[in-house]
């Protein structure tokens, strides 16, 4: 929830306002970008 407050600018009410299904698919998408985002700092730093 702290990552789509802080880059989504999704506020906490309204994560738990959304359905299950829609907070599992939010989880997905969020585990993605982190994966992606990682995969950058590696190419940009030089990492494993």
């Amino acid at each position: 929830m702290y990552l789509l407050f802080k880059y989504k600018n999704m506020k906490p009410s309204e994560f738990y306002k959304i359905p299950l299904g829609e907070k599992r698919i939010l989880a997905c998408f969020m585990k993605l970008e982190i994966e992606e985002r990682q995969k950058e700092l590696r190419q940009m730093y030089g990492g494993d």
